[in-house]
């Protein structure tokens, strides 16, 4: 066993479990989480086993007595309540999670990225000042794809402004980068990759001080899925994704600008590309991650920054040019209650909705 690595405290019941509660259902959100320390787990359209798993095995290193890759799940049991208090620092607030700081404002040296260039200015200035040693973002790949990426200079991190609309498997990342010698970590992630890495924090890294992660969490309604949102954006807009020069949603409207011209529709006409599983998931504003940040209630150019911890707020601090503005908590509660309003109760519904 790697002294890195501690095994589970508890029974779970491995890949079989995952791929039948989840993986098979349509639950999955493609986060990489199952996959970041497992040799056996490859990402393809879904996560799939590719050899037999080491736990049928005896003497071979096994990652936990049981397995791991169901417990980090972001679809599977979570208790939230015990994670908020594993990281975070703050007072709860009923909508918002828990809160230290609650501001909105741009970074006006930034010249990079949407809405005021907050999440870039982070990681550049996290990264300048130590607060942490490489980051995991999502940089743009071939069309208008988008791949996880560890990203170690200033440079990398400004090529990968922007924000990206389609599942990223940025979870997946984290075992490489511990791999590689990393220590102190940034990744940013939607809400459900925040709640797996979380999850994996909690599950292996729960007594390892020298691995310090910071999160860094994006408002998020939904996600899409690449072809199928490609092939929406031709059939309402006339415009082929892979050749767009920039995609943005705002207010309710999926932009899409190409040859110079831009073209929209109402984020709505979209829905059929969406990502299933994100029909299932309660969190709009990333309640887990260290510090929040997305475009709804501040003005247009600026963004609003949840600040949920000690980190979040060292790392907050570290901004240089950061210029506050106004900003709207109740546009904020009507989006987070919008999103908890749309999801979809049945008979099939994932593990971590289940009330029983």
């Amino acid at each position: 066993m790697s002294e890195i690595f501690f095994p589970l405290v508890k029974r779970s019941e491995g890949f079989d479990a995952l791929k039948r509660r989840v993986i098979d259902k349509g639950f999955c959100t493609y986060c990489g989480a199952c996959a970041a320390f497992c040799e056996h787990i490859v990402l393809k359209e879904i996560p799939e086993l590719v050899e037999d798993c080491s736990l049928g095995y005896e003497d071979v290193i096994k990652c936990g007595e049981t397995g791991i890759c169901y417990d980090v799940c972001p679809m599977t049991e979570t208790n939230e309540q015990e994670l908020e208090e594993a990281f975070l620092e703050g007072k709860r607030d009923e909508e918002l999670g828990i809160v230290r700081k609650l501001t909105a404002g741009s970074c006006v040296r930034a010249g990079q990225g949407q809405d005021g260039g907050v999440v870039t200015s982070l990681l550049l200035s996290g990264l300048k000042s130590g607060i942490f040693d490489c980051c995991i973002i999502a940089t743009r790949g071939s069309g208008f794809r988008a791949e996880p990426v560890i990203a170690g200079s200033a440079e990398e991190i400004k090529e990968a402004s922007g924000t990206k609309y389609v599942a990223v498997p940025m979870v997946s990342k984290m075992g490489e980068a511990i791999k590689e010698g990393k220590r102190k970590i940034a990744i940013v992630g939607t809400p459900c990759e925040i709640r797996a890495t979380r999850k994996i924090q909690h599950v292996m890294f729960k007594e390892v001080e020298e691995i310090d992660i910071i999160a860094i969490g994006l408002f998020c309604f939904e996600n899409f899925d690449y072809d199928l949102l490609s092939e929406k954006t031709t059939e309402l807009l006339g415009i082929e994704l892979g050749e767009a020069e920039k995609v943005q949603i705002s207010k309710g409207r999926y932009i899409v600008r190409s040859n110079g011209k831009e073209k929209s529709c109402k984020v709505t006409a979209l829905e059929d590309a969406v990502r299933n599983n994100c029909f299932y998931c309660e969190d709009f504003t990333a309640r887990l991650a260290d510090i929040s940040v997305g475009s709804v209630g501040s003005p247009d150019g600026s963004s609003t920054v949840i600040i949920r911890s000690k980190k979040g707020e060292e790392l907050f601090n570290s901004l240089e040019g950061f210029v506050p503005t106004d900003v709207d908590r109740e546009g904020i509660i009507r989006a987070v209650s919008l999103k908890k309003e749309n999801i979809r109760w049945g008979d099939e519904v994932p593990p971590i909705l289940r009330l029983d």
